[in-house]
């Protein structure tokens, strides 16, 4: 697959996203109205979660939920199986390299830190997190270092 190529597995797309940069810094949009679908814009959750490094984070996919990632600092190895087909891919995701994956439901995660700094990880849902009936079922993708 080349980095031009937004297509990952069915279910799964990655956009290269524009940094704006000025004498202040800089400025990413990752996710807009235009980029949902029709039908599932009500708002979910957004969130950043961290994992040093050779750490995981996902190994989980969900029934319903869609979600969308971006790596804002750091590297990541992510890797991604569809269930019902068990296609499976490894991408390598940079926060010097701003891209914005999206992964449907039925598509398994995983984020492995391969660097050596921390790897933080931005994401939306648009199905908020229920503690009384997670949409999440467990699955090994990655391992974390030793």
């Amino acid at each position: 697959m080349s980095d031009n190529d937004n297509t990952i597995l069915p279910g799964v797309t990655r956009r290269a996203l524009l940094r704006r940069e000025d004498a202040r810094g800089w400025l990413i949009k990752l996710l807009m109205r235009e980029h949902i679908a029709e039908g599932h814009r009500e708002f979910g959750e957004i969130y950043i979660t961290a994992a040093h490094a050779g750490q995981v984070k996902g190994n989980h996919y969900h029934e319903h939920a869609r979600e969308w990632f971006c790596v804002i600092q750091g590297t990541a190895t992510m890797a991604t199986r569809v269930i019902a087909t068990g296609e499976s891919a490894l991408t390598q995701l940079r926060a010097d390299r701003p891209e914005i994956i999206e992964v449907l439901p039925g598509v398994a995660h995983a984020f492995k830190n391969d660097g050596t700094e921390m790897m933080l990880l931005l994401a939306y849902a648009d199905d908020p997190y229920d503690s009384k009936a997670p949409d999440e079922r467990r699955i090994t993708l990655l391992e974390p270092d030793a």
